[in-house]
């Protein structure tokens, strides 16, 4: 019947996505191939390992107490660097994806020129702050190196090195911001509404 012809020939059109949409639904979409690269390959695995070995060091100090009666004062210290490198390296590639606590229900309401507004408020506010990371930081760095302070434990680590994550930190946040700006100049909106997102 034609009836039923064009109905079941309309049903897979509806299904199918073109690789333009497919693309539009990917966080980096429209940012250079280096830029993807950066996130997902370099930071996400280097960020991934640190957590990993701070989770070993602490398998390994809760093994010693419980077994050996034994403490080691560094290895609390050590996690907590580590922990907190670990999320500043990765905290631009999580806002970039859209991994934070949002108002998903309000945005996805808005029309897209309202959501484009906002996106571009959210960006330039997150431009700022990462602005601000950066400065604190590197006063901060520069502080530390001139009175030469080390880590508090045996480690004896110069205390500027592992401060040097808040400025870096700052860096690699505010790159999410501007790889933001670049879509909202391209007229994309950044952080469209999807049933999920995927690292």
């Amino acid at each position: 019947m034609p009836g039923t012809d064009t109905l079941t020939s309309a049903a897979p059109h509806t299904q199918a996505t073109s690789p333009a949409a497919d693309a539009a639904s990917q966080p980096g979409r429209g940012l250079p191939g280096w830029w993807s690269f950066i996130e997902d390959r370099l930071l996400l695995n280097v960020a991934t390992i640190l957590m990993m070995v701070a989770i070993g060091i602490m398998f390994y100090e809760a093994s010693s107490r419980s077994l050996l009666s034994e403490s080691h004062w560094w290895a609390e210290e050590l996690v907590r660097f580590l922990v907190v490198w670990s999320v500043l390296l990765s905290l631009g590639v999580g806002t970039r994806h859209g991994h934070y606590i949002r108002m998903d229900l309000l945005l996805n309401m808005m029309p897209q020129g309202l959501r484009l507004a906002f996106s571009w408020v959210n960006s330039l506010i997150g431009l700022g702050f990462s602005v601000l990371l950066v400065v604190a930081g590197v006063q901060e760095v520069a502080h530390l190196q001139a009175i030469g302070m080390f880590t508090e434990s045996n480690l004896d680590l110069p205390l500027w090195m592992v401060r040097l994550v808040l400025p870096l930190g700052g860096v690699l946040y505010g790159f999410a911001f501007v790889g933001n700006i670049i879509l909202l100049l391209r007229g994309q909106d950044p952080d469209p509404p999807t049933e999920g997102e995927n690292l």
